[in-house]
């Protein structure tokens, strides 16, 4: 099965929906949702997503796509109002079959990038986002040297993903860096 996993409304959702060949859609709506006269032709579902928390939203973006992809191809499209930044950051993330954005009511297929974050990276986000750690309490929950988890720091600082922490000697994970651990 083909589904469609979009925030469009519209025109676009319909131009999306004919270029995916989708089988099913799923639309993705903030609170303040408007239906357009269009959008009553498309056959689906639609989910509302209540929060405002942008982690919260990339977590029920992500819940939704692994839900769907047990059921076949998994196809993005967004827009650049709503939830559309979030849905394509999340789609890159679980690695969909393809994605397509709008602009002036045309449909564009954008490439699915690949997030380059190594399993020692991932590692040090994830002790990151239960408590800031110097780089010796780092090294020692990832049996990693002290040189290399200074190497894998200054990665994760350049993508704007950890930071000092207001601590003295320690690390923090960024929003950034929440996102990514999703």
């Amino acid at each position: 099965m083909r589904t469609l996993i979009t925030n469009l409304k519209g025109q676009c959702l319909f131009n999306a929906s004919m270029e995916t060949q989708a089988e099913g859609v799923i639309i993705l709506s903030g609170k303040h949702h408007r239906k357009t006269e269009l959008d009553k032709f498309i056959k689906g579902g639609e989910i509302i997503i209540e929060t405002e928390d942008p982690i919260e939203i990339c977590k029920r973006i992500s819940e939704i796509i692994k839900g769907a992809k047990k059921h076949g191809e998994i196809f993005i499209a967004y827009g650049g109002e709503s939830l559309g930044s979030l849905l394509n950051f999340v789609a890159n993330k679980e690695s969909v079959n393809a994605i397509f954005s709008c602009y002036n009511d045309k449909i564009i297929r954008i490439p699915v990038l690949k997030l380059d974050i190594s399993n020692t990276r991932q590692k040090i986000l994830e002790f990151l986002s239960y408590e800031d750690l110097s780089a010796a309490e780092i090294g020692k929950n990832a049996d990693i040297s002290r040189a290399m988890v200074y190497k894998h720091l200054a990665g994760l600082m350049d993508m704007g993903l950890v930071e000092k922490s207001r601590f003295f000697e320690k690390y923090a994970i960024t929003r950034a860096g929440r996102l990514v651990i999703i």
